[in-house]
């Protein structure tokens, strides 16, 4: 019989001693790398409202932030524990006689269990150890979220965004029961796996998703890492290292996902004052770090003798333009916009044709723009409103089902406060 138990090449038992250098090479590139890619990540997610709406969004969004703080936690960690190894053993070094014992005069109920002459071997080869585990703990687990998100996406987002009809109903409840019983299984590291009879059920499945979360690839390393390691202490760390994952995710994700701030005790957040909103979203010289997805203006304070009016184009807003009484060449976004300032109704603006880039670079706004003169206001503060004529609101009702929600936003129009102010300054005074 062959002996697997061979002796580990000299190249490879070269790499894993001498590893630390690329460790930290990796780790510091990572965790700089990781700190940029999960705001676009999150912000990425929150754009496709605007262009597209599939099953599991919500969940790709979790899982995927999931994956990134688990990876950041990961090299943070790692870069800790590679440090601490590194400054044990250059102390180790600069010391090679070994711990004086006699010098420790620690009285009772204090221990002093150290050996004469004792260096920091042991707890050096320790260290190192655990470097390589929180590395491998890091990356497979990423990898196995990613394999997730891709099962996510393949069996539900793409049925529903080709709009085929078994994407819902029966075929959703199975996908997610066989990914939740699946991840369950990941969790207590194979339990479903070990029941007899149930194999048979599981087994068709488990194989199918093992292929596409690209468990297969990491596989062999798996039974390697958890035929060795303590069980106790795998799941201790496991669920810590888990826990500080969620609560990072949670951070990043509560405002997309409409929850509350569990950690803001503030009683009156949404009572702060009887006046509007003038958030930075309206107004695109303020700079934001989350997706603009709403109309928008220039300028929160206009110096200028117009406003230039940013519409984008929404695929919430196509039920509304199914129901136009037009041909369906004929229609145009433009149709919608009813534009008013100070309950003026605005008669005849001109809409162009419009395509910008978002602030974050990650998607593309495609909308209307027009530039509505404002010369004939006095200084001071307005109210630009942007809403839908009741007329199509009534066309719109009797031609297209509307759900509650699109019921609710055909209805809801949307405020924009800015102030004019087109005084010269102090030191702006023209020639005479």
């Amino acid at each position: 019989m062959e002996n697997r138990n061979h002796k580990i090449p000299t190249w490879l038992k070269k790499i894993q001693e001498n590893s630390w250098e690329l460790e930290l090479l990796i780790s510091g590139g990572a965790i700089f790398s990781l700190f940029q890619l999960s705001g676009s990540w999150v912000n990425w997610i929150e754009s496709t409202n605007e262009f597209t709406f599939f099953m599991g969004r919500n969940i790709i969004l979790l899982i995927g932030t999931l994956g990134l703080e688990l990876l950041k936690i990961g090299f943070i960690v790692h870069i800790m524990l590679r440090a601490l190894w590194l400054a044990m053993v250059c102390v180790n070094y600069v010391y090679p006689q070994g711990i004086q014992k006699e010098k420790i005069t620690w009285k009772k109920p204090f221990k002093n269990d150290i050996q004469e002459n004792e260096d920091l071997q042991r707890p050096i080869i320790k260290v190192d150890r655990y470097c390589g585990i929180v590395m491998y703990l890091s990356i497979s687990s990423t990898i196995l979220l990613t394999g997730i998100v891709f099962c996510v996406f393949l069996f539900l987002s793409i049925p529903s965004i080709l709009e085929w009809d078994f994407a819902y109903g029966l075929y959703m409840n199975l996908v997610i029961l066989a990914l939740v019983l699946y991840l369950f299984d990941l969790i207590t590291a194979g339990l479903l796996r070990k029941i007899p009879y149930l194999t048979y059920v599981t087994y068709p499945i488990f194989s199918i998703l093992d292929l596409f979360t690209l468990r297969k690839f990491i596989q062999k390393s798996g039974f390697l890492f958890f035929t060795n390691i303590p069980k106790l202490k795998f799941f201790s760390a496991a669920i810590v290292m888990l826990s500080f994952g969620l609560v990072l995710s949670y951070i990043n994700t509560y405002r997309d996902l409409h929850w509350p701030n569990v950690f803001d005790k503030r009683g009156y957040t949404y009572q702060l004052s009887n006046g509007m909103d003038v958030a930075p979203r309206y107004y695109r010289d303020e700079s934001v770090n989350r997706y603009r997805g709403n109309p928008s203006i220039q300028s929160k304070i206009l110096h200028d003798n117009f406003v230039n009016l940013f519409i984008p184009y929404n695929v919430h807003y196509d039920v509304f333009l199914n129901g136009l009484d037009k041909k369906k060449e004929d229609r145009l976004l433009s149709d919608l916009a009813s534009v008013s300032i100070d309950s003026v109704d605005i008669k005849e603006i001109q809409w162009h044709e419009s395509w910008r880039d978002s602030e974050n670079g990650i998607s593309r706004h495609v909308g209307i723009e027009s530039f509505i003169p404002i010369g004939h206001l006095k200084d001071g503060v307005h109210i630009l409103k942007i809403s839908i004529d009741p007329i199509l609101i009534k066309q719109i009702e009797k031609n297209a089902e509307l759900s509650d929600w699109e019921k609710e936003r055909l209805h809801k129009g949307l405020e924009i406060l800015f102030i004019k102010d087109t005084q010269l300054s102090i030191g702006q005074q023209p020639l005479e």
